[in-house]
């Protein structure tokens, strides 16, 4: 069976993101990035909200053409190119989830279905909505954390109130800049 890993960077006070929906406080480096990069390695699948699939697919296609690419940049590029996309939206037209490879599912549910079939696992990099989502559903299999040492007092909320949900702690990683990488599992 698959596994569903989803990974966010997280403020202390529990936000993905500002209160202007930006991501310019996340703590990134060489360290972090080898780290995220460690989840792709079993993973031939990715799962995005409509928000969040729709950055991606405006950049990272376009990222072997630049330049300025990193080699890092270019081979997460390479992988998700190869990948399948899977975007979860009740109201995302079909005809927006043409990023090659891409897979448009109505209800956050159906990744379970995907989760029993064969193949590597599947992964998402930011969509706290859906990860909310995940976590109330009971389909996520490990929760990547990026623990960023800052307080924004506002924002998007990872969690959602009243959420519930018992974890256990698989790994606690303190990263360069005062970043702990928190892995932990449904309990």
């Amino acid at each position: 069976m698959r596994k569903l890993k989803m990974h966010l960077h997280i403020s202390l006070d529990g936000y993905a993101s500002d209160a202007e929906g930006g991501f310019a406080w996340i703590t990134y480096n060489d360290t972090i990035a080898a780290k995220a990069k460690e989840l792709t390695g079993a993973a031939d699948a990715v799962v995005f909200g409509p928000k969040t699939y729709k950055g991606m697919q405006s950049y990272w296609p376009t990222v072997p053409q630049d330049p300025a690419a990193t080699p890092g940049e270019l081979s997460h590029a390479a992988w998700l190119a190869r990948s399948t996309k899977i975007v979860v939206s009740t109201n995302l037209p079909e005809v927006d989830a043409d990023w090659d490879k891409s897979l448009l599912l109505r209800d956050p549910a159906e990744l379970a279905r995907l989760k029993a079939e064969p193949g590597g696992d599947i992964v998402s990099f930011g969509s706290p909505v859906l990860v909310r989502s995940c976590l109330e559903r009971g389909l996520v299999d490990e929760l990547h954390l990026f623990l960023n040492p800052l307080l924004l007092g506002g924002g998007q909320p990872v969690f959602g109130p009243g959420q519930n949900t018992k974890l256990r702690l698989l790994e606690a990683l303190p990263l360069p800049d005062g970043v702990v990488a928190l892995t932990y599992a449904p309990a």
